[in-house]
């Protein structure tokens, strides 16, 4: 009877094996099994296109005149603040003025004539400003003077209003 047990286990055991070796462990069989090596990512390909060509004169009035827009808002926002930041004050104040200048190399000459006195203020308020503003009253004034030629930019060169004025290409 002995023996019989033993056999019966002899028998268990190797089926035991046999069952786990054909069915395996799974965390056993990953720790064998071959992983293929992360593959890079593709690199992408880039084809850059030039759409300036592709906009009407108004368009591109259009788009020189809403970036002004912001950048002056930019500039009086700055001012408003409790303490202006320096360089806020000369990076919005030279980006405004780059954008009028923009406008100005669009519209007729007519047009560009009425702009230039408005261009120069400008010049000499973004040179006082690059300078550094000294004093309170002197950045009240100025921002008061920004205003005054903002809206009246806004009511002579709003893009309507010199639609019929541009350049053409």
């Amino acid at each position: 009877m002995a023996r019989s047990q033993h056999s019966r286990f002899t028998l268990f055991t190797a089926y035991c094996l046999l069952t786990t070796g054909l069915v395996g462990c799974e965390s056993f069989q990953r720790k064998f099994t071959r992983r293929s090596k992360p593959q890079p990512p593709p690199t992408p390909i880039i084809s850059f296109r030039d759409y300036t060509q592709a906009m009407t004169p108004l368009d591109r009035y259009r788009k020189h005149y809403l970036i002004f827009q912001y950048w002056d808002g930019e500039l009086l926002e700055a001012f408003q603040s409790h303490l202006p930041n320096p360089k806020r004050l000369k990076r919005a104040s030279s980006e405004s003025l780059g954008e009028l200048q923009a406008l100005q190399g669009l519209v007729t000459d007519d047009v560009a004539v009425r702009l230039s006195p408005l261009i120069e203020e400008r010049a000499r308020i973004d040179e006082e400003l690059q300078q550094g503003v000294t004093g309170l009253s002197r950045a009240s004034a100025l921002q008061r003077a920004i205003e005054a030629q903002s809206r009246r930019i806004h009511r002579e060169f709003f893009w309507r209003d010199v639609e019929d004025h541009l350049k053409q290409k």
